[in-house]
């Protein structure tokens, strides 16, 4: 996609978007690569969505990354959608070019990154049954590992595996004598919420947060019961690079701006010390 006169503009949809680290990311991308442009965040109401989508394409915007909750409606949205994300059904990036909508999943990519640089062990117990759960359940399923789901709906579960219900994990987690538990909810968003399982369970176990908040107590209070824990920054990075590729053509380089979000989320706690 070329740049226009006045450079890329990019930005993220989604409701609400109290925090998010990806426009930082993204001008960080634009600055190291030379390139001009802007990223903002963009607070939509669930009924503007579709509105206000085009009205961004129109208005010169040309790639938008989707968050919660609009990956559905996003696909819905496309022209035509990339074949990892056929599937699915569900996107995280979009690319207007030439009157046409694209859809991507560079969450795919994020979360494949995530599992290899963590070093996360099988089998896997996934909590979630939104866009990221669906991304995470391509990747373990393609892989071909050890896995299993729990939602709250689990008749209404789209995915390669049955899923199971939530009140299940528990007794599901004891069962088993080691593996990692994937957040890949929107709990932790609020640094109150309370994670569905006995934190017990997680003696010396894997517990791989897709959300980045340093303050989540619930998690942070996880550090007692000697788990491994893994929050999701590096997940975030690298689908924001995929997706920057994805408009630009540019394969940006992660490994600054992965240490300047750690410092970014580590300035978060000053000051906290009840987190």
């Amino acid at each position: 996609m070329a740049e226009n006169e006045n450079g890329f503009r990019f930005g993220l949809i989604g409701w609400p978007l109290v925090f998010s680290l990806s426009p930082l990311i993204h001008r960080e991308f634009l600055r190291a690569t030379g390139h001009r442009g802007e990223y903002s965040a963009y607070p939509v109401f669930p009924d503007k969505f579709r509105k206000s989508v085009t009205e961004l394409f129109v208005s010169g915007v040309t790639g938008l990354n989707v968050t919660y909750p609009y990956k559905e409606a996003a696909a819905a949205m496309c022209n035509e959608i990339s074949s990892e994300a056929v599937n699915l059904n569900v996107i995280n990036t979009m690319k207007v070019e030439n009157g046409c909508i694209s859809g991507y999943n560079t969450d795919i990519y994020g979360f494949s990154c995530y599992v290899d640089e963590n070093g996360l062990q099988e089998p896997f117990f996934v909590a979630g049954s939104g866009g990221a759960a669906r991304a995470v359940d391509y990747v373990l399923h393609k892989r071909g590992l050890q896995y299993r789901l729990f939602c709250r709906n689990p008749l209404k579960w789209k995915g390669n595996i049955r899923a199971e219900n939530l009140d299940d994990l528990n007794n599901s987690l004891g069962a088993a004598d080691n593996g990692t538990v994937i957040n890949a909810t929107t709990l932790g968003w609020k640094n109150d919420d309370i994670f569905p399982i006995e934190p017990s369970l997680l003696v010396n176990r894997m517990f791989a947060d897709l959300n980045y908040n340093r303050m989540w107590r619930w998690r942070n209070n996880l550090e007692h019961f000697n788990v491994n824990i893994f929050t999701g920054e590096i997940m975030l990075v690298h689908q924001a690079a995929k997706s920057f590729e994805t408009w630009t053509g540019i394969v940006p380089d992660t490994a600054e701006v992965l240490e300047m979000v750690a410092e970014r989320l580590e300035e978060s706690m000053k000051g906290c010390d009840h987190c």
